[in-house]
């Protein structure tokens, strides 16, 4: 799906379904990686460790539920 669905309410759904999904996010999108530790981070901005590189980053999605973390890549 393209960056204009990667919604909560989506991804959500598709969760409670049991699936896998792959979907762009957008470039501004508010991110975090620390736990709180930081303030949220736009996607452009973030900082990739070779292992992150390889292996994908997991990540909170500003307005998103607390305990929903999504890799991306």
């Amino acid at each position: 799906m393209d960056s204009w669905y990667a919604t909560q309410r989506l991804m959500a759904l598709i969760d409670n379904l049991g699936k896998f999904y792959y979907c762009p996010l957008k470039s501004n999108r508010l991110v975090d990686y620390t736990g709180g530790v930081e303030k949220y981070k736009k996607v452009q901005d973030l900082n990739w460790d070779e292992t992150e590189k390889l292996s994908g980053k997991r990540i909170k999605i500003k307005g998103f539920p607390r305990d929903k973390k999504v890799k991306i890549f």
